[in-house]
């Protein structure tokens, strides 16, 4: 008797179904619209698609800088001027999180976006198109602030489809997708700046590019977020079955004017400094995000660095300038064949040996591996970058970087999630202090190595990550060993 009442309420239609609390929810663990159960190709295909969106955003940023010559000659300014493109771009990322990240929350993945980054194709044209100088600027900032989207929601989208065993793995090929975009970006923009079309179709390339990857999200991005998935859902059933009282708990939220800016944007706000102010008066976070900061910003003072080093000291033209970028990238994709092999070998089994739970710290090791190999990048970028050695010392320096880089990047992302907090709270704040870094450094970089040399900047920024390095690794090497 019990079996046969099992069997016919598994059995029993979603619109017949009788709802606990009139309270739509996904039919069983195993519902195929939960993004948990969906297939491992079906989440690859979508990985696929937030990494090649947010390596649009990131592209846009890098593939303006090497352009900064032929823009200062045009408008008649210095090339320090002119890095203000950069920058204003970077800084767009420290508002945009603000909305985008509770925007998310709300609203769904897809749509947070889909909206922003076609927003961000009319900015970027508007920059090419620009008449003056000004207009550039202007434009460049609130492109960043639209292109800021997807490297803001794409980690609480990855975090829908991907259990704590799994998601590892997944950050690992994202993240190659958002360095492969900074670091093309001045190999391409050096070869398009340097030919017949001129620095304008920089921001064309970048209109085309993103079109192409918008229009294929419009076609195959679905939604990831559950809780927007089961309003949909809710709002399916009252229109077939006539029960009106049937919703989802995200309906119960409070969805006025009043009660979005509230909840989902004061709230918000408070909460992301907040959390800043405890990163900086916690000892136990601060040594980790710091290194997350400062290696995004390094990443981006590479951008005015390489051309003093290679253009501006051993003659390189434009292009040739640009190609020790792709030393940097190689160095990200060994350093995500590292952190693939440490989560599938070493992490995941530590995951299933507790019971689907471990230490946060067991995240740890790659980033102990980079800030170890990333004074070494330094010192020999510095100290072999005279013109009179050969150039491929200095270029191993530049792979150290960028693998030190993903090591550190990678592997920190992934233990603040892990760590269980809020995720849009987390990917707001970090976003937001990474780009007033990412934002600042490319300003100093010509300052600094002009006035001290290539070897004693490199110098100073090996030292700094030897302290770096120190702290972080007296301070977890405790509880790794536990």
């Amino acid at each position: 008797m019990r079996k046969s009442r099992t069997r016919s309420l598994c059995t029993i239609s979603a619109e017949e179904r009788p709802w606990k609390n009139d309270i739509v929810t996904f039919d069983s663990k195993d519902d195929p619209q939960n993004p948990k159960n969906w297939s491992y190709r079906r989440k690859a295909f979508v990985t696929m698609l937030f990494g090649l969106t947010t390596m649009c955003s990131t592209f846009a940023s890098s593939v303006f800088s090497p352009a900064f010559r032929f823009i200062a000659k045009e408008y008649n300014v210095s090339t320090e001027v002119v890095t203000l493109g950069l920058s204003l771009f970077v800084i767009g990322f420290v508002p945009g999180p603000i909305v985008f990240a509770p925007f998310s929350e709300m609203y769904g993945r897809r749509i947070s976006v889909l909206l922003p980054m076609f927003t961000f194709i009319c900015f970027s044209a508007a920059t090419a198109t620009a008449a003056n100088l000004q207009t550039v600027m202007i434009t460049r900032f609130f492109a960043g602030v639209m292109a800021s989207s997807p490297v803001t929601t794409v980690g609480g989208g990855l975090a829908d489809m991907y259990e704590q065993r799994e998601r590892g793995t997944a950050v690992v090929f994202y993240s190659l997708a958002v360095v492969a975009g900074p670091t093309l970006g001045p190999v391409i923009g050096a070869a398009v700046s340097q030919s017949h079309l001129g620095w304008r179709w920089t921001e064309y390339l970048t209109v085309i590019l993103t079109s192409v990857v918008v229009l294929a999200d419009i076609v195959f991005l679905p939604e990831t977020y559950a809780p927007v998935i089961l309003t949909r859902k809710a709002r399916k059933l009252r229109l077939k079955t006539g029960r009106w009282a049937l919703h989802s708990r995200h309906e119960t939220n409070d969805f006025t004017l009043r009660g979005f800016l509230e909840t989902n944007l004061l709230r918000p706000v408070k909460m992301i400094f907040t959390c800043l102010i405890f990163s900086f008066l916690s000892y136990d976070m601060l040594p980790l995000k710091f290194c997350l900061y400062i290696t995004d910003g390094i990443l981006y003072l590479l951008f005015g660095a390489v051309p003093i080093i290679y253009e501006q000291n051993r003659g390189w033209n434009t292009l040739q300038g640009s190609l020790p970028f792709l030393a940097v990238l190689l160095g990200t994709f060994f350093a995500a064949a590292v952190n693939a092999a440490y989560s599938q070998l070493v992490f995941a089994p530590n995951v299933d040996k507790h019971g689907g739970k471990t230490q946060p710290e067991k995240r740890l090791p790659p980033m102990m591996l980079g800030s170890i190999t990333f004074p070494i990048g330094f010192f020999l970028l510095g100290w072999t970058s005279n013109p009179k050695i050969f150039w491929f010392p200095s270029v191993l320096g530049l792979f150290f970087i960028g693998m030190s880089f993903l090591l550190i990047f990678q592997a920190g992302i992934n233990y603040l999630v892990t760590d269980g907090m809020k995720l849009f709270v987390l990917q707001a704040s970090n976003t937001f202090m990474r780009s007033l870094f990412a934002a600042t450094l490319p300003l100093i970089a010509q300052p600094l190595f002009n006035n001290l040399g290539v070897d004693w900047a490199c110098t100073l920024l090996g030292c700094i990550s030897v302290i770096l390095a120190w702290v972080f690794d007296l301070k977890f090497s405790y509880a790794l060993n536990d």
